[in-house]
């Protein structure tokens, strides 16, 4: 699922790399190991149809730079050519006259610059891999399944308005819907039975704020995790078109702990939610950032109370063998 941090990081920044980042992680990659295949959910297919729409043939990026910027650009390249060889070589030649003995071979090449730069995008669209996989994907109802146990785990709150990109997509009443972004997100950092930590994310809709507290919803709008956990992706990608939880409820430490600008950065790097390329897996905290999530994790605990209850809450929900201290 599009989390709306990472979306709005990909806003901010369109550079190259960025760009070339975003088509890699929406294309099948060779490199993401096979899982297991099965049909998709109902609110899968519309996170897959929502993203698809991003990947359409479109005839207006066909058309309009041909269009817009091809009757100009030979023209151009033509007077600075002259201008070139009249510096250089003819400082006395008539200028004027070269422009209208050439115009009627100037209109012709500026047609057939056209035609080619149109005809360059039409093949380069049609023969895309991405927007091939993303015209066929829906259609195939196929998604594939990452599992987790989910062992325990502690809760976080940040506060992430952002005026310019305040909308967040949300299933409700069986199908997708724009609605207004609070800018809260809750985030649940578990512990696998594998021993990793695994990055969960959840906003909200609902009035906004600006300061780094914002308001808690309700308890029963809250994610609750179970302990058995698949993440569904779109095939032969690590985008993530829903989750799939099962099993006892996991153990959850709730703080009140909001996190900070710069802790909030660099738990959006560390989760690896969005625009990441594999050995890298989705939600799961590399082994460099392991001790930073601790350190993370021991002041979160520390904001529910006094030491003695925090240790008695920590003893139950992270046992020996799974702390990192």
């Amino acid at each position: 699922m599009l989390d709306h941090d990472d979306f709005k990081g990909m806003i901010r920044s369109m550079s190259d790399d960025t760009c070339s980042l975003y088509i890699r992680f929406q294309t099948p990659d060779p490199d993401i190991g096979p899982r297991e295949r099965v049909p998709m959910l109902e609110q899968e297919l519309a996170w897959a149809r929502e993203h698809a729409t991003m990947h359409r043939f479109s005839w207006i990026m066909v058309l309009v730079p041909p269009l817009g910027l091809g009757p100009v650009l030979p023209g151009i390249a033509f007077s600075l050519g002259l201008l070139v060889y009249q510096g250089l070589s003819a400082p006395g030649v008539n200028l004027d006259r070269i422009v209208e003995a050439s115009l009627d071979w100037l209109v012709l090449a500026t047609l057939l610059f056209m035609a080619a730069w149109v005809l360059h995008n039409y093949l380069r669209d049609k023969r895309d891999p991405t927007k091939r996989y993303w015209q066929s994907m829906p259609d195939q109802g196929l998604v594939e399944l990452e599992h987790h146990t989910l062992v325990c785990g502690v809760n976080l709150w940040s506060n992430d308005y952002d005026p310019d990109c305040n909308t967040l997509m949300q299933w409700t009443d069986g199908k997708l819907k724009c609605v207004q972004d609070s800018g809260v997100s809750q985030w649940i950092l578990a512990k696998t039975a594998a021993g990793h930590w695994l990055v969960l994310k959840e906003q909200f809709s609902g009035d906004f704020s600006y300061g780094r507290e914002g308001q808690m919803p309700a308890p029963d709008k809250l994610l609750q995790p179970r302990q058995q956990l698949a993440i569904a992706f779109a095939p032969g990608t690590n985008l993530q078109l829903g989750r799939r939880f099962d099993g006892p409820p996991m153990p959850l430490v709730d703080t009140p702990y909001w996190l900070s600008a710069d802790e909030l950065k660099r738990l959006v790097e560390a989760a690896h939610h969005w625009n990441f390329l594999p050995p890298n897996r989705y939600g799961v905290i590399n082994d460099q950032d392991a001790a930073w999530v601790q350190r993370l994790l021991n002041r979160a605990q520390a904001s529910v109370g006094p030491v003695g209850a925090v240790e008695r809450s920590e003893a139950a929900i992270f046992p020996r063998h799974l702390s990192h201290k």
